[in-house]
């Protein structure tokens, strides 16, 4: 009788169980401080190394980050589709906001986003509205790849002399905010 009154719990304990090791898993693999290496010849083997982005932007222009040479930059690989990134935005630029004229600069790169819907999100959030470099096909991804990114949002902390130092994989913006802190007061030229 025991037995019959302890099987729904099991199965239903093993399911919750594996349930919970999987939510876990995907939190570890998504959300914590990611030290990737960056693959490709423009990062010369990933963090602690220089990186130079270049590439179109969104609504016509290039850009390429080395002309920031003497700032901070904060690069946002984000996606129009993902919850987190959207979460995320409104602190990138509120650091942007309190940090731009000590030096800090932000260029997003939205990956496997149309055109048309980073426009509109623009559109709706106007004061997220730093530089996007955008390749329309195949929408960034080609881009992500070769540098590894692997989790949205992913940021990219390059120091004052084009050092990327940091690479944070998933939405944390206290330690970005902390990130972007740290490198401005080492100081240098703020072009």
């Amino acid at each position: 009788m025991s037995d019959q009154f302890n099987r729904p719990w099991r199965k239903g304990g093993l399911f919750l169980a594996a349930s919970t090791l999987l939510m876990g898993l995907f939190v570890v693999i998504n959300y914590q401080r990611g030290d990737a290496q960056t693959t490709g010849a423009n990062t010369a083997g990933g963090k602690g190394h220089s990186l130079v982005l270049t590439g179109q932007l969104l609504g016509g222009g290039r850009l390429n980050t080395s002309k920031w040479k003497g700032k901070v930059i904060v690069v946002d690989f984000w996606g129009t589709w993902c919850p987190w990134c959207l979460k995320e935005a409104p602190y990138i630029s509120k650091l942007y906001s309190k940090y731009h004229r000590h030096g800090l600069e932000v260029v997003g790169v939205p990956v496997q986003s149309t055109a048309s819907s980073v426009v509109r999100y623009q559109k709706a959030h106007k004061k997220e509205s730093w530089p996007q470099i955008f390749n329309q096909n195949p929408g960034n991804s080609a881009l992500a790849r070769k540098l590894g990114i692997t989790g949205f949002p992913t940021e990219f902390v390059i120091d004052r002399h084009g050092v990327l130092r940091h690479i944070i994989v998933g939405y944390s913006p206290r330690l970005l905010a902390a990130d972007v802190q740290k490198l401005l007061k080492q100081g240098g030229a703020s072009n």
